[in-house]
């Protein structure tokens, strides 16, 4: 999987340099932790970055769409104790599921933002002891209608449109209790 320059990554509590390589497929990322590891010592991070989506989601042929990403790990021979992976759908999807060679804990979420209505529907798949031969490609399939972009536009050209009523209205009504 190639990250692109425009990713972000998030770590915590370590020193990190994310350095994209110009003119090349790959990028990498340096990371150490702040205190020293002995024998033992465990540590905890969290990897998050960004892709293009026009790279990962396609179209089937019976109408529905579906992101192909690759499972497990960016980071080349890694072994992950306890494997995450949100995928945020848009809002109004319907009916996701989730195709992988392998058995996998799945489960299903909402998430809200900014000017949702109904929320996002989140599909969560979490699986113990990844190793490399986990990386393997996977699908989530889910219905979408376009018609559920025009909902955030809408809420806002309705909002405006009522401020300027009131406005309006506010600036054309006498209030005075004496006529003049």
């Amino acid at each position: 999987m190639c990250v692109t320059s425009n990713s972000k990554w998030w770590l915590a509590a370590y020193t990190s340099h994310f350095l994209p390589k110009c003119w090349s497929l790959q990028s990498e990322l340096e990371f150490e932790p702040r205190y020293p590891l002995f024998g033992g010592w465990r540590a905890t991070f969290i990897i998050g970055y960004r892709v293009p989506l026009e790279d990962y989601l396609f179209e089937a042929p019976d109408g529905r769409r579906y992101l192909n990403f690759t499972f497990g790990c960016p980071l080349v021979e890694t072994i992950v104790n306890k494997l995450t992976i949100k995928v945020v759908l848009p809002e109004g999807s319907k009916d996701p599921s989730a195709v992988l060679p392998f058995t996998v804990n799945q489960d299903l979420q909402v998430k809200y933002s900014y000017l949702d209505i109904v929320g996002r529907t989140v599909v969560v798949l979490q699986k113990d002891n990844v190793v490399p031969t986990h990386n393997v490609p996977f699908q989530v399939y889910y219905t979408f209608k376009p018609i559920y972009m025009l909902a955030e536009p809408f809420m806002l050209v309705s909002a405006f449109f009522f401020v300027f009523v009131a406005s309006l209205a506010y600036v054309h009504i006498d209030l005075n209790i004496v006529k003049k």
